[in-house]
Order: C-alpha cells, then sequence, then structure tokens
C-alpha cells in the first residue's frame, strides 16, 4: 500500500538528530518523521551530562578543537570537527529559540557559568568548563521535550510513531522512500524526495549496554542494504560508569567525576592516577581500560564511585536523577561507594557522510550517531554527541532547504581503504522455519553474550574471528524464518543486529592496532601510519557502483 502523496523529505528517528532536521526545514515543505516506538522514547531522552559547547569567558572554539582532536587519538576528521565547534554557539541558541531550558546561575552563587548566566559543568578530557545541562542529570529529556512540543505545532510536520521502517527505497541506485510496518501491522510504503537516517545506536548488540532496548542498530543496517558505504565501525565506546545494582545497569554520568568523583577499587584504593595524569578526567577509553584492568587483578565483577568526600547537599541537587535511582537501588549517592563496571555506551562510527549529512547514495542522507562525520576519531570527546546531532542536523535541513537534485552524495576520499564485505549466506546452509518471541530473545541473548566476550574492551584475533563465524551461523538460522505478524519488527532488528555485528567484527579485524575505544591484545601499540585512516566497507554490489559513480579522490 502507498500512502498519500510524495513528501519532500522522510526522517527516521526522533531524537535531537531527526528532530533538529525536521524543526529547522522550512514550514512550506512536507515532512514525515518515523519512529519505532513512542514519539520521545530515543537515545537523547537518556542524555545525563549535557551538550558541550564554547561559551565560556575562558573558552573557544579552538580550544573546544584541540580538546576533540586530543580524544579522537588521531582519527578525527579535522574540516569536520571545525564545523561541529565554530557552528555550535549559534545552533545551540537556536535550541533555546525553540525552547530548551539549560541550567543557569543564581546571583552570587558558586560555580562556572557563561557570560548570560547558564551554567557550565565539565566533564573528562575537556580543558574548559563548558558543557550546558539541564535538570542538573536530566538534559537529554530536557532536550527531548522542548524539541517535542516544538514538532506537535507545526502542522507541516507528519507524525507515524511506532512504526518500524524495514527498508529503503531505491529507484535507479538513488533512495526514494522507505517501507514501513504501522502499530496496526499494515505494510505501507511512502515515497520521498529525501530520506533522513537518523535512529543511530547500537548498543543493544553487547551485553551490557547504557543504551534503551531500541538500540538495534537499524539505521546502519538500513543503509548498508542500500549499498551506502559504513566506516569506523570497530570504534565502540564503552562509558566507563554504569551503575550495577540487582541485576540492572544505569548510567552514571560522566559529569559526576567531572565534580570531583573518585574511582576506587575493592581495596579502598584510588586508581586512576596510576593509569593518566588526568586521573578521573581521563579520556574515556583510557578510564574504562583502566576500571577493567582493576577488575581483572582483584577478579571481581565491578569497582566503585566514590562522592563520599563531596559536599553531599550540593551532590544531590546537582544529580537529582542519579541521586534518585541510586535509591530505588538502596544506595545514597553521596555516602555510598556506588558499584560501577564499563558497558557499551556510543558508536563513533557509521554510515559514511560528508559534511553536509550526505552518503553515498543519492538523497540518502546521515546524521547523529548512525552516521560517521569523522567528529569523534576514535574516541568520542564527552558531551559531543548531542551536539554533534544538533549541529548536522542543522546543516542537512539548510541544505535540503537551499534546493538540490538529488544526485550529489558522499565521496570516498585517499585517506579509505576500501574492503567489499560480502553478506551472502549460502543458500544450502539457510533453513525455512517458524520462530516465536522466544527464539528471537534467545538469539540477541546469545549475540550479546558472544559481542561481550570477544568484541568489547579487549579483542584479538582468534576470539574476533569466532565471533565473526558465530554471529553468521545465527543470522543463517533466521534468514527465512516466518513470524507472526505482530513478531515481524523484532525479527528485523534481530537480523539487524546480527548483520551489524559482522559488519564490527569485520572492522576490528582489519584495524591491527590500538588506538582509542579499540583495543586489540595481539596488536597493542598503535601504528602511526593509521593516524587519519579508514576503512571504508561496501557491499558487493555497491563495490562495483563506487568504481563507476563514487568519487575516490587521489
Amino acid at each position: 500500500m502507498v500512502r498519500s502523496q510524495p513528501f519532500d523529505v522522510a526522517i527516521i528517528g526522533g531524537g535531537i538528530a531527526g528532530l533538529s532536521v525536521a524543526l529547522r526545514l522550512p514550514e512550506h515543505m512536507r515532512v514525515v518523521v518515523f519512529t519505532k516506538g513512542q514519539f520521545g522514547e530515543s537515545n537523547t531522552r537518556y542524555a545525563q551530562g549535557g551538550l558541550a559547547v564554547a561559551l565560556g569567558a575562558d573558552d573557544s572554539p579552538a580550544l573546544h578543537f584541540q580538546d576533540t582532536i586530543a580524544a579522537g587519538a588521531g582519527l578525527c576528521d579535522e574540516a569536520a570537527v571545525r564545523i561541529l565547534v565554530e557552528q555550535a554557539p549559534e545552533a545551540v541558541r537556536w535550541l533555546i529559540q525553540l525552547g530548551v531550558q539549560f541550567d543557569r546561575a543564581n546571583p552570587g552563587s558558586e560555580g562556572h557559568a557563561t557570560p548570560d548566566g547558564l551554567l557550565l559543568g565539565r566533564e573528562g578530557a575537556h580543558s574548559r568548563w563548558r558543557v550546558l545541562h539541564a535538570g542538573g542529570d536530566a538534559t537529554g529529556a530536557e532536550i527531548e521535550r522542548a524539541l517535542m512540543a516544538a514538532l506537535r505545532a507545526r502542522s507541516s510536520i507528519t507524525l507515524y510513531e511506532k512504526t518500524f521502517v524495514e527498508r529503503l527505497l531505491l529507484r535507479d541506485g538513488r533512495c526514494i522512500g522507505v517501507e514501513a510496518l504501522d502499530c496496526e501491522g499494515q505494510r505501507f510504503t511512502l515515497q520521498a524526495r529525501a530520506t533522513v537516517l537518523a535512529n543511530g545506536g547500537a548498543g543493544g548488540l553487547w551485553l551490557h549496554t547504557s543504551n534503551p532496548a531500541g538500540a538495534t542498530a537499524d539505521g546502519t543496517a538500513l543503509a548498508w542494504q542500500a549499498g551506502a558505504a559504513v566506516t569506523d565501525l570497530e570504534f565502540m565506546q564503552f562509558h566507563p560508569t554504569v551503575l550495577v545494582a540487582h541485576n540492572e545497569t544505569h548510567l552514571i554520568s560522566e559529569a559526576v567525576r567531572g565534580e570531583g568523583a573518585y574511582l576506587r577499587n575493592h581495596a579502598g584504593e584510588r586508581f586512576m592516577p596510576r593509569y593518566s595524569a588526568q586521573a578521573e578526567l581521563a579520556p574515556r577509553d583510557v578510564v574504562a581500560r583502566a576500571i577493567l584492568s582493576e577488575m581483572q587483578a582483584e577478579q571481581t565483577d565491578h569497582q566503585y564511585l566514590d562522592l563520599r568526600h563531596l559536599p553531599a547537599e550540593k551532590m544531590h541537587a546537582r544529580f537529582p536523577t542519579i541521586s534518585a535511582l541510586c535509591r530505588q537501588h538502596g544506595l545514597d549517592l553521596a555516602k555510598d561507594l556506588l558499584p560501577i563496571e564499563p558497558a557499551a555506551h556510543y558508536c563513533m562510527g557509521g554510515v559514511l557522510v560528508d559534511t553536509a549529512g550526505r552518503t553515498t547514495v543519492p538523497a540518502l542522507y546521515a546524521v547523529g550517531e548512525v552516521a560517521c562525520t569523522g567528529v569523534h576519531g576514535a574516541n568520542r570527546l564527552a558531551s559531543n554527541s548531542l551536539l554533534e546531532g544538533l549541529v548536522y542536523g542543522v546543516r542537512i535541513a539548510d541544505e535540503l532547504a537551499a534546493g538540490w537534485n538529488g544526485t550529489a552524495r558522499a565521496a570516498l576520499t585517499h585517506t579509505a581503504t576500501l574492503i567489499t564485505y560480502d553478506d551472502a549466506l549460502e543458500a544450502d546452509s539457510i533453513p525455512f522455519a517458524c520462530v516465536d518471541e522466544q527464539t528471537l530473545r534467545c538469539t540477541r541473548q546469545e549475540l550479546r553474550q558472544l559481542m561481550w566476550r570477544s568484541v568489547s574492551l579487549s579483542r584479538d584475533q582468534e576470539g574476533l574471528l569466532t565471533a565473526q563465524q558465530q554471529a553468521r551461523a545465527l543470522r543463517a538460522q533466521l534468514a527465512h524464518a516466518h513470524v507472526e505478524d505482530e513478531a515481524q519488527p523484532r525479527l528485523v532488528e534481530t537480523l539487524n543486529m546480527l548483520l551489524v555485528a559482522e559488519l564490527v567484527i569485520a572492522a576490528a579485524l582489519e584495524r591491527r592496532e590500538s588506538r582509542g575505544s579499540h583495543w586489540r591484545q595481539d596488536y597493542q601499540g598503535t601504528n602511526v601510519d593509521l593516524a587519519g585512516h579508514r576503512f571504508v566497507f561496501l557491499s558487493p554490489h555497491a563495490a562495483r557502483c563506487a568504481q563507476k559513480e563514487v568519487a575516490v579522490h587521489a
């Protein structure tokens, strides 16, 4: 079934990236937004720490640039980073105009603030206090609230919530819309002049994650199946501090360490000064590996976050959401050692895009975590994720509003090694079977366990090859599976997870060095020849097209 007349822009995803595109587009354009869950359920909503922007009197975009480059471990795209940090102040002002209420300093109160009174926090690897926050530690929720309110006020935007986009529609190699399954189980197609992927998030591939359940790598899978290039998938950032209590995991913002919290082992030792001169404010990959090292040395499954030396009343006021979460588990944020572990948090890689958000498929764009602009390199600087979704969302919208012919696409550069990855399964290995929800849950759990075991904070060739073989075998078991209509989205999600897991593993095998969030036990050194070098993966069909149609700059 085909729904209505064509739209100008179809946006898949309802976080800060997708909604920034939708709200920045002029009202005369017909826009449709898809969310696979309820409107407002996104990774953005759960972001605690804040949004980094150089607004302080002692700060500048140049300093923000330097910190981002340093955290990226030699893999950041400098042009993309400059765009991010230089366009950030204007984009944030636009966000405030939409109704986002960041925390402000009270007259005469202590703390760091901008000249106009916006409170600033500090997080790991930042040389200045530059992180805006809202509600103390509910920044993402406040941003999502304001953007949703603004979206509902726009009659030119159509919203499909609880609608799962199964595939992208192509005509002559160009994206022309989507095929989706609505909340009533009806499959339909919808045409659009441009389609924007903003449904990033792949944390669901790992057993331990800070991400909500919907982070199943759907956007990367959709792009890959449409022939788009993907890159940097080996770089999955593991957040150092996720609360572990009663078999549950919950993010504890990096801003807690920015306020002065310590990390301690079971012996009571503050161990981070042994690993970095920046101690608890070292980049996330350094802190996460240090915690893992202490866990292995002590043979424990967690370490501790300690705020006991900090003013209790101030900590409860600064982190009300985390404080309430701790109370739910019988812990006092300011008085107890908080049990923490690293967990999958943010994928620096994704769909290859240029600085206008264009993928290698004409009329297909990507923004936010699903995209790889190159701004994060091998290790994202804290609180640059919301900023990237905002800045590049605005850029995509401005590009589309200015008018375009639908044929422009991202170019592959000389710093990339093009790798053809054949995701086809052997026909005689694919069974035809009916599966149920329980089978899908078991398959996901098995995938998450093998990814945590072999493709997380520490990797080696033997483990990666075994994980690759097992992931492909799991995908083969479901490739021709049949399910009840209501379970179809879960089947496609599971297949998306398995496919992207294979791509992540292939990328991790290719990068024979340790850099940023990618740590190889069998290649612990950093290969200077790979600084700034990317491995770009293409399907066999896309690789053939790339040789003929996609500009490869020498």
